[in-house]
């Protein structure tokens, strides 16, 4: 994947129509989630129609499938009221990246965890975590691996290209009043380190330390076992929430590989 005059290639879709004037020397990156479960084509597709009145430079889909749709040297329409250290009108000064995410998610009276759309989100994909803005938990949904390795290259390419860019925020820090995004659920200091070349985006295993550990299909004691996890059984983190639980994929007791929740206080 390269920059060419301003455009990711492979990766360029179509222009939008939704943009501003020229974008020179952009100081800040802006991480988003677009509340969609339409893919990076569908959104992209979506930013390139007059009527959406909003796009972003890019959006990363959750298969890794990267779509660009305003150039990089041209404002995008993503930011809206924002303000960053003392600054306002972010999209002056910003290159602004979609990542195809739900975000927050409820639960609703039939049991099923759903979008804000109403779409049935698998629960093994939702974690319970307070947004640093509110004082209550909710459910909101994970960010994979797949997807997060196309986020760290496409974002490398573009410090690289862009040296002027010094700082990587969310919406929900240049508009804490009225956006949440891209959430609790979004790894930001993994994600920058990873940028930063702090580590790599290899496999993270742990080790079960407890005698034995259930395997649960979601974040919580009232979810369903799937099996158990046997001491001294290697797993695969699949998403390491900074609550109690992380989400893994490894071999059961009896055989049979599983992606499910365990009580991250029993993994070394």
């Amino acid at each position: 994947m390269k920059i060419i005059d301003h455009k990711l290639q492979p990766g360029w879709h179509k222009p939008s129509p939704n943009h501003g004037g020229p974008l020179d020397g952009p100081t800040l990156l802006v991480m988003h989630y677009t509340v969609s479960g339409a893919g990076a084509k569908g959104v992209a597709d979506y930013f390139a129609s007059p009527a959406a009145n909003a796009s972003a430079h890019i959006v990363v889909g959750r298969d890794g499938d990267i779509r660009q749709v305003v150039p990089f040297n041209v404002k995008a329409w993503h930011a809206g009221k924002s303000v960053w250290r003392g600054r306002s009108n972010c999209n002056d000064y910003s290159i602004g990246i979609e990542i195809d995410n739900w975000g927050r998610l409820m639960r609703t009276a039939d049991g099923q965890v759903r979008s804000a759309t109403g779409k049935i989100v698998d629960p093994g994909q939702a974690v319970e975590l307070t947004h640093r803005n509110e004082s209550k938990p909710a459910l909101w949904e994970v960010y994979g691996e797949t997807q997060m390795k196309a986020l760290v290259e496409v974002t490398r390419l573009i410090l690289a290209a862009y040296p002027t860019i010094t700082e990587i925020v969310g919406h929900d820090d240049i508009a804490p009043l009225r956006k949440s995004d891209p959430g609790p659920a979004f790894p930001m200091g993994r994600f920058t380190s990873l940028v930063g070349g702090r580590g790599d985006a290899s496999v993270l295993t742990r080790k079960v330390i407890a005698s034995r550990l259930n395997a649960r299909g979601g974040p919580g004691l009232e979810f369903d076992k799937l099996g158990v996890f046997v001491s001294g059984s290697v797993v695969e983190v699949v998403y390491d929430s900074p609550g109690p639980w992380a989400q893994v994929r490894g071999v059961i007791e009896g055989g049979g590989e599983v992606v499910a929740w365990v009580s991250d206080q029993f993994l070394a």
